[in-house]
């Protein structure tokens, strides 16, 4: 078998793309999301923990931290794409990493809320880098025929990432805490081990990743011409435009879930006579059954996915999320387990989402361009991120769900995007 049709399993690769380059994808796809999911799962702790944080304005602070972060990160994640078109995507990927570890490293040792805002910022520049250059290699490695089953398997080792985040790391404060140790020395040896995990991480890119077959050469584009060039392909294109406003709703439904789910629990544990360790074990049960769902479906969304057309694929998935979240935003008690259907449907539209806009963009985005217009994508991603937690934190201190139901209500706006997009490009055809 020639190069060009190199395979593994259903999913066909680029030339020069060597199986063990994309068997090491999945891998770091895992570990990306679970050292940016836990940071989030952690906070909630630092918070009341670490800081002493009031409860009553938690959900501010915690919007107003994702705020800023997503503001720095909507900033440099069209930088970031353009420079993994002009210094290739390794290094931009294993520095976002290593910075990353730094932020873990730091953010135990906080002793003043502002200090949380500059581990935060810090944080970001890293994610803004790994996350961006992440999405990048969705477009450099598979074959077009293969790319929705590939953002498939993604979803899988991201959501086996999350749920094992959510279901060992989550509960490493409390473990601590048994063998003796205080609530802040647990909570700082709990975010060292993400440290590692960033820096397991950086290694495998480093050592297994390359960058896709069209990409050997690094663009000597000037960051001029390619952000002008990104900007020339979205206005061209409806469908770049509907997939940058499906990744601010996706990225978006992720962040809500990271961010609020462990503060909803630990908060309403609380607030109902229980402790914050019986909470976050709360949210320990809820998050892998969503992250479980993501698991199991993605898959089976990127065989579908790969069959129908991509505008299609995304009214499928947002019509789904819609759902999801606007139920999880009606849920009144958190610890009855009415929640479990409604988690396991929220966690189906979730990983619907992400494959859909991914596979979208990855099938439009020219070549010459795919980093700088990803990096765009990504940006859009941090738009989303910023509304959700910025609005979904106002929300939370007012009710607990408001984030979700904000989630429901722009998902539903990349579901009228998308009948508009379809019904546009059938008369013009």
């Amino acid at each position: 078998m020639t190069e060009e049709f190199k395979k593994i399993g259903p999913l066909f690769l680029m030339p020069n793309v060597g199986r063990m380059n994309a068997l090491s994808f999945f891998p770091v796809a895992m570990l990306n999301t679970s050292v940016f999911a836990f940071m989030n799962f952690m906070q909630p702790y630092i918070l009341s923990e670490h800081l002493g944080v009031a409860r009553g304005i938690q959900g501010t602070v915690v919007g107003s931290i994702s705020t800023m972060q997503e503001l720095i990160i909507l900033s440099l994640t069209a930088l970031m794409g353009a420079l993994a078109d002009k210094l290739g995507r390794q290094p931009i990927f294993f520095l976002g990493l290593l910075i990353v570890s730094v932020a873990y490293f730091c953010f135990p040792l906080a002793t003043e809320l502002y200090h949380l805002y500059l581990i935060r910022a810090l944080f970001a520049i890293g994610v803004s880098a790994a996350s961006t250059v992440l999405i990048i290699y969705t477009g450099d490695y598979p074959q077009e025929q293969s790319r929705a089953k590939w953002n498939g398997f993604m979803g899988l080792f991201q959501g086996l990432g999350i749920t094992i985040t959510s279901l060992f790391l989550a509960k490493m404060p409390a473990v601590f805490q048994e063998k003796g140790f205080d609530a802040i020395q647990s909570g700082t040896y709990t975010l060292w081990i993400g440290t590692a995990i960033c820096l397991t991480a950086a290694i495998l890119v480093v050592t297994m990743l390359k960058p896709g077959s069209r990409q050997n050469k690094p663009s000597r584009a000037s960051l001029k011409d390619l952000f002008r060039d990104g900007l020339s392909a979205a206005k061209s294109d409806s469908r770049i435009r509907l997939a940058f406003l499906a990744s601010a709703a996706a990225r978006g439904d992720i962040f809500v879930v990271g961010i609020f789910t462990f503060l909803w629990m630990s908060n309403f544990a609380m607030d109902n006579g229980l402790s914050i360790n019986q909470g976050y074990a709360r949210g320990a049960f809820v998050i892998p059954i969503i992250a479980g769902t993501v698991l199991i479906t993605a898959p089976i969304f990127g065989f579908i996915m790969d069959r129908i057309d991509r505008i299609y694929g995304v009214m499928i998935a947002f019509s789904l999320s819609t759902i999801g979240y606007t139920m999880m935003g009606l849920v009144d008690d958190p610890m009855s387990n009415t929640i479990i259907p409604v988690a396991m449907i929220l966690g189906a539209g979730e990983g619907a989402c992400i494959i859909a806009s991914t596979t979208l963009i990855g099938k439009t985005a020219p070549i010459a361009i795919r980093g700088t217009v990803f990096g765009a994508f990504a940006m859009c991603g941090a738009i989303g991120q910023i509304i959700a937690g910025g609005v979904g934190g106002i929300l939370f201190d007012y009710i607990y769900t408001g984030p979700f139901l904000l989630m429901g209500v722009m998902n539903f706006l990349v579901l009228l995007m998308a009948i508009y997009t379809w019904l546009s490009r059938k008369k013009s055809e």
